[in-house]
């Protein structure tokens, strides 16, 4: 039987890469700057890092946890900054379309840190270890 830990790794590999394409695309569509793109890279090379590390050695969760924690970041960072351009008036058709889809990933964002938060929790040891 396959680990939830692995699964999970795995899962979080395929979401990284869909960040990737996802935005790439974004970044020639609409001219994104590096500076703008850089921590999306980051990012995805650190889920990529921690997925595959995780998958190999299921004590690797921490890095996974970390990968998690600044994608998780990154996102409320994100979603954050396009709120506030639509409280104040001046976003653009692209910022709230940005935002609904940032609005309806961020849960995805939230669980996963949660979860590797919870799966980096030390196991009690019993009086006999």
């Amino acid at each position: 039987m396959i680990s939830f830990r692995y699964q999970f790794s795995v899962l979080t590999v395929v979401i990284a890469l869909v960040h990737l394409t996802l935005e790439t695309l974004f970044t020639v569509k609409f001219g994104q700057t590096f500076a703008g793109y850089l921590p999306d890279l980051i990012a995805v090379a650190l889920l990529l890092v921690g997925g595959y590390l995780t998958m190999k050695d299921p004590n690797a969760v921490g890095i996974l946890c970390g990968a998690w924690g600044f994608a998780c970041c990154l996102h409320y960072r994100a979603l954050a900054w396009r709120f506030d351009e639509v409280m104040a008036g001046t976003s653009t058709a692209l910022v709230e379309t940005t935002l609904s889809i940032l609005a309806v990933t961020m849960p995805i964002s939230l669980v996963a840190f949660s979860l590797t938060l919870i799966m980096c929790v030390p196991k009690k040891k019993t009086s006999l270890e």
